[in-house]
């Protein structure tokens, strides 16, 4: 079984084999075996001081120094000539709070400077600002603005569009969303989810959240990281509707939606199938349950 599991992380992407991590002599992560594919919303989750920042700096190339493997394709990671990791260009790194991350003294300098970086040309640049902003919902209005003078909600889509910008192959987001309020998480993550299905299946991204709805609504699959371990690599179905025990056990608190149908279950006494974890197919299913209850009780 654990063959096959190695064997599978080495077919990704992005693929960890055996990493071990250790910060000022303490060892964060240990015996880390996944894989990241191309085209999916993969969720790494798991109670704070797990690891999960860690392991995502590594995805990144943040960590210069690991043990264990860290294969691009199926081939090493490049190093310098110190043996030290590179940061990898195809991988966009969104910090927690990437409003931070801004600097420039207008949005426009802000938006431009990667590409700046690069050699692109003003009409280039252009284009592509022109291209970003309706995606992460901005408006031109905004290009000569200080950032200081947008809300919150505004720097945060310009510290994300300034990263989309570099046209990343994986897009790592650690907590996005925190100190959102319901509706501009649900926008923020819509619009990055359109951004991946833009690529035809060759964006990526690796999301880093405690709100394990969101978790639940977005993900293709689900990494739990548990003391520096990872404990299981599933779909998000797999997780919510049948091992959803396990989250518990780990100290994670189930999405309300899978609360909800496990109440149900145990009101009506019967096993509830859903079609998959996500809000509305969970709520679909409870609803079913309770029209059938009410018909034969009329």
């Amino acid at each position: 079984m654990e063959a096959k599991r190695m064997e599978a992380a080495m077919k990704g992407k992005y693929a960890l084999r055996d990493v071990e991590v250790t910060l000022n002599g303490r060892l964060v992560l240990q015996s880390i075996t996944c894989t990241l594919h191309e085209g999916r919303w993969s969720s790494l989750i798991g109670q704070t001081g797990a690891g999960k920042s860690t392991l995502a700096r590594l995805f990144k190339g943040l960590l210069p120094e690991f043990g264990g493997e860290y294969l691009l394709s199926g081939q090493p990671v490049p190093r310098n000539r110190k043996g030290a990791l590179l940061p990898l260009p195809d991988v966009g790194f969104v910090f927690q709070y990437p409003e931070h991350q801004i600097f420039e003294t207008t949005v426009e300098r802000e938006l431009s400077f990667s590409l700046r970086m690069s050699g692109a040309g003003a009409a280039e640049i252009r284009e592509a600002i022109q291209r970003i902003l309706p995606r992460v919902g901005l408006t031109e209005e905004l290009l000569p603005l200080s950032p200081l003078r947008l809300s919150g909600g505004q720097k945060r889509r310009v510290a994300i569009a300034s990263v989309l910008l570099t046209q990343p192959r994986l897009l790592i987001l650690d907590e996005p969303t925190a100190a959102l309020d319901p509706a501009g998480r649900h926008s923020l993550l819509g619009l990055l989810k359109s951004w991946q299905h833009e690529g035809e299946g060759e964006r990526s991204i690796l999301f880093i959240s405690h709100q394990m709805e969101d978790v639940a609504e977005y993900s293709d699959e689900v990494l739990l990281l548990d003391a520096g371990r990872l404990r299981g690599q599933f779909s998000a179905d797999e997780w919510f509707l049948r091992q959803n025990d396990r989250l518990e056990a780990a100290g994670l608190r189930l999405p309300e939606p899978i609360q909800l149908l496990r109440l149900t279950e145990e009101l009506s006494g019967q096993k509830i199938e859903s079609s998959s974890c996500r809000e509305e197919d969970v709520l679909n299913a409870v609803q079913a349950v309770w029209q059938s209850r009410r018909m034969n009780d009329a």
